[in-house]
Protein backbone atom coordinates (compact mmCIF):
# COMPACT_ATOMS: atom_id res chain seq x y z
CA UNK A 1 0.00 0.00 0.00
CA UNK A 2 1.34 3.47 -0.89
CA UNK A 3 2.24 5.87 1.90
CA UNK A 4 0.19 8.98 2.34
CA UNK A 5 1.81 12.38 1.93
CA UNK A 6 1.69 13.25 5.64
CA UNK A 7 1.83 11.44 8.90
CA UNK A 8 -1.32 11.24 10.99
CA UNK A 9 -1.49 13.68 13.84
CA UNK A 10 0.87 16.19 12.26
CA UNK A 11 -0.51 19.52 11.08
CA UNK A 12 -0.14 20.30 7.39
CA UNK A 13 2.62 22.80 6.58
CA UNK A 14 1.79 26.33 5.56
CA UNK A 15 2.29 26.57 1.74
CA UNK A 16 4.62 29.57 2.17
CA UNK A 17 6.78 27.59 4.60
CA UNK A 18 6.81 24.66 2.17
CA UNK A 19 8.35 26.87 -0.55
CA UNK A 20 5.09 27.75 -2.28
CA UNK A 21 3.13 30.95 -2.41
CA UNK A 22 -0.53 31.00 -1.52
CA UNK A 23 -1.37 30.60 -5.23
CA UNK A 24 0.53 27.30 -5.41
CA UNK A 25 3.59 28.73 -7.20
CA UNK A 26 6.99 27.76 -5.83
CA UNK A 27 9.45 30.46 -4.86
CA UNK A 28 11.76 29.45 -7.72
CA UNK A 29 8.89 29.59 -10.21
CA UNK A 30 7.91 33.02 -8.87
CA UNK A 31 11.42 34.42 -9.39
CA UNK A 32 11.78 32.67 -12.77
CA UNK A 33 8.55 34.34 -13.93
CA UNK A 34 9.64 37.77 -12.64
CA UNK A 35 13.10 37.53 -14.23
CA UNK A 36 11.79 36.37 -17.61
CA UNK A 37 9.22 39.21 -17.60
CA UNK A 38 11.97 41.76 -16.81
CA UNK A 39 15.33 40.58 -18.23
CA UNK A 40 17.00 43.78 -17.00
CA UNK A 41 16.58 42.44 -13.44
CA UNK A 42 18.53 39.34 -14.44
CA UNK A 43 21.54 41.39 -15.51
CA UNK A 44 21.31 43.80 -12.57
CA UNK A 45 24.16 43.44 -10.11
CA UNK A 46 21.87 44.05 -7.15
CA UNK A 47 18.83 42.05 -6.11
CA UNK A 48 17.28 45.02 -4.28
CA UNK A 49 14.62 45.79 -6.89
CA UNK A 50 13.55 42.16 -7.22
CA UNK A 51 13.39 41.75 -3.44
CA UNK A 52 11.29 44.95 -3.14
CA UNK A 53 8.87 43.45 -5.62
CA UNK A 54 8.77 40.21 -3.60
CA UNK A 55 7.94 42.19 -0.45
CA UNK A 56 5.21 44.09 -2.29
CA UNK A 57 3.70 40.84 -3.62
CA UNK A 58 3.94 39.20 -0.19
CA UNK A 59 2.38 41.93 1.93
CA UNK A 60 2.26 39.79 5.06
CA UNK A 61 6.09 39.75 5.22
CA UNK A 62 8.01 42.69 6.71
CA UNK A 63 11.51 41.51 5.79
CA UNK A 64 12.90 39.12 3.20
CA UNK A 65 13.97 35.82 4.78
CA UNK A 66 17.43 34.49 4.00
CA UNK A 67 16.04 31.40 2.24
CA UNK A 68 14.18 33.67 -0.21
CA UNK A 69 17.37 35.64 -0.89
CA UNK A 70 19.27 32.41 -1.50
CA UNK A 71 16.52 31.14 -3.79
CA UNK A 72 16.66 34.33 -5.86
CA UNK A 73 20.45 34.08 -6.16
CA UNK A 74 20.19 30.45 -7.30
CA UNK A 75 17.50 31.18 -9.88
CA UNK A 76 19.48 34.14 -11.29
CA UNK A 77 22.59 31.98 -11.53
CA UNK A 78 20.75 29.21 -13.39
CA UNK A 79 19.06 31.63 -15.80
CA UNK A 80 22.34 33.44 -16.55
CA UNK A 81 24.10 30.14 -17.22
CA UNK A 82 21.29 29.04 -19.56
CA UNK A 83 21.52 32.38 -21.40
CA UNK A 84 25.27 31.99 -21.86
CA UNK A 85 24.91 28.38 -23.06
CA UNK A 86 22.20 29.39 -25.53
CA UNK A 87 24.41 32.19 -26.87
CA UNK A 88 27.33 29.80 -27.39
CA UNK A 89 25.11 27.29 -29.19
CA UNK A 90 23.79 29.99 -31.52
CA UNK A 91 27.32 31.25 -32.18
CA UNK A 92 28.50 27.72 -33.02
CA UNK A 93 25.49 27.20 -35.28
CA UNK A 94 26.23 30.44 -37.16
CA UNK A 95 29.86 29.42 -37.63
CA UNK A 96 28.86 26.15 -39.32
CA UNK A 97 26.35 27.74 -41.69
CA UNK A 98 27.35 27.97 -45.36
CA UNK A 99 28.78 31.35 -46.22
CA UNK A 100 30.01 31.99 -42.69
CA UNK A 101 33.34 33.73 -42.44
CA UNK A 102 36.17 31.31 -41.80
CA UNK A 103 38.10 33.71 -39.57
CA UNK A 104 40.14 32.11 -36.85
CA UNK A 105 38.34 32.16 -33.51
CA UNK A 106 39.37 34.91 -31.15
CA UNK A 107 40.90 33.49 -28.00
CA UNK A 108 38.79 34.39 -25.01
CA UNK A 109 41.37 33.45 -22.43
CA UNK A 110 44.82 34.92 -22.18
CA UNK A 111 46.28 38.34 -22.41
CA UNK A 112 44.50 40.82 -24.69
CA UNK A 113 47.77 42.24 -25.95
CA UNK A 114 48.84 38.75 -27.07
CA UNK A 115 45.65 38.52 -29.10
CA UNK A 116 46.36 41.93 -30.63
CA UNK A 117 49.90 40.83 -31.49
CA UNK A 118 48.57 37.70 -33.21
CA UNK A 119 46.14 39.76 -35.28
CA UNK A 120 48.88 42.17 -36.31
CA UNK A 121 51.05 39.19 -37.30
CA UNK A 122 48.19 37.84 -39.42
CA UNK A 123 47.78 41.23 -41.13
CA UNK A 124 51.54 41.42 -41.69
CA UNK A 125 51.59 37.97 -43.31
CA UNK A 126 48.61 38.87 -45.47
CA UNK A 127 50.24 42.12 -46.62
CA UNK A 128 53.47 40.28 -47.53
CA UNK A 129 51.56 37.64 -49.50
CA UNK A 130 49.45 40.18 -51.38
CA UNK A 131 52.14 42.54 -52.62
CA UNK A 132 55.40 42.78 -50.69
CA UNK A 133 56.84 45.65 -52.72
CA UNK A 134 53.64 47.61 -53.27
CA UNK A 135 52.69 47.46 -49.59
CA UNK A 136 56.17 48.11 -48.23
CA UNK A 137 55.03 51.13 -46.18
CA UNK A 138 52.09 49.17 -44.72
CA UNK A 139 54.43 46.31 -43.80
CA UNK A 140 56.76 48.73 -42.01
CA UNK A 141 53.87 50.25 -40.06
CA UNK A 142 52.59 46.80 -39.10
CA UNK A 143 56.07 45.74 -37.92
CA UNK A 144 56.33 48.93 -35.90
CA UNK A 145 52.87 48.35 -34.39
CA UNK A 146 53.74 44.75 -33.50
CA UNK A 147 57.00 45.85 -31.88
CA UNK A 148 55.15 48.46 -29.80
CA UNK A 149 52.66 45.83 -28.60
CA UNK A 150 55.49 43.41 -27.70
CA UNK A 151 57.30 46.21 -25.87
CA UNK A 152 54.09 47.09 -24.01
CA UNK A 153 53.62 43.45 -22.96
CA UNK A 154 57.14 43.42 -21.52
CA UNK A 155 56.38 46.29 -19.14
Amino acid sequence: MAKSGRKPGRPQKNPVEAGQSAGGETTSAYFRRILTESPNLLEAGSNAETLKRWLKDHGDQKTVPNNIRANLANVKSVLRRQTRATGRRQEAKRATEPGALSAPPIRRAGHKLETLEEHIDDALTLAKNLDREGLENVIQYLRHARNLVVWRMGK
